[in-house]
């Protein structure tokens, strides 16, 4: 079902888009690929590492005879430039069109990862010379460190980046988030439910928010544009859908409450990745 989702300019990118995305790397099927989309989601991300490059594959003929209107962005984390063209050209010829939206420098995570894209030859090469031949539009910068990735974004050569942000950690709102105000980068969060963890079912807690309370949750944020959800649940994924159609933001009393369940949670340890 087609669901009027709620829109935003995705920074200096000048894209219009809907503030839900689909996350790859966990939908293995074209039939979850296309239901997904067909809630009116304009936002798709994935990797040349999701599923060994099989999501690429999955997506890519899912998107047939659906490209048009699509923001579409995929990532590479390859470092050296002449590395990262072979992953775009890869990445392509799998997702069957002649360009990406967004290509986007994959989990920089560590200051040699950084160093080694912005040096001569490094892979940010590769990516301004796709933007010239038009194999992407805008270039990107992914990863898991915030400060890291601020530092990143301070750079002023990216003009989106990824980062997880949810209800118990809030770290971007002091680190990437101003570093992207700064430069009008775009901002797309994953990890708005900490890989669902935070989902009352999961963290084996009675009465638990709403799961799309914590999509709202992210996308109150003054610097947050886009929310994407990987896609290993495509009934949860309506379902969000739903909800932020209906409503995209929280109140400051909400977003309160929502903050000290996080906190709650994140205190016991549940949160932790494994």
């Amino acid at each position: 079902m087609k669901y009027e989702l709620p829109t935003a300019v995705l920074g200096r990118t000048g894209l219009r888009v809907t503030r839900l995305g689909i996350g790859g790397a966990y939908n293995e099927t074209v039939e979850g690929y296309r239901r997904a989309l067909d809630t009116g989601v304009t936002y798709v991300d994935t990797a040349r590492a999701y599923r060994d490059g099989k999501d690429e594959e999955v997506l890519g003929e899912a998107l047939l005879g659906r490209r048009q209107g699509l923001v579409l962005a995929t990532k590479s984390g390859k470092r050296s430039a002449k590395e990262a063209r072979e992953e775009l050209e890869t990445s392509l010829r799998l997702l069957r069109t002649d360009y990406v939206d967004i290509w986007q420098m994959h989990y920089v995570n560590t200051p040699e990862d950084l160093e080694q894209i912005l040096a001569p030859g490094g892979a940010l090469e590769a990516a301004w010379k796709a933007r010239e031949e038009g194999l992407t539009r805008f270039i990107g910068v992914t990863g898991h460190k915030w400060e890291l990735i601020a530092k990143a974004v301070d750079t002023g050569e990216f003009d989106t980046v990824l980062c997880w942000y949810n209800c118990a950690y809030k770290e971007p709102e002091t680190t990437v988030f101003p570093a992207a105000m700064r430069h009008n980068t775009g901002v797309v969060i994953m990890n708005a439910s900490r890989n669902d963890k935070l989902f009352g079912e999961k963290a084996g807690v009675e009465n638990a928010p709403d799961p799309v309370d914590f999509y709202r949750y992210v996308l109150s944020h003054e610097a947050v544009d886009v929310t994407i959800v990987g896609l290993r649940n495509v009934e949860l994924f309506e379902r969000i859908a739903a909800g932020l159609a209906e409503r995209e933001t929280l109140s400051p009393e909400e977003r309160a409450a929502l903050e000290e369940y996080g906190a709650r949670l994140r205190a016991t340890g549940k949160l932790e990745m494994g």
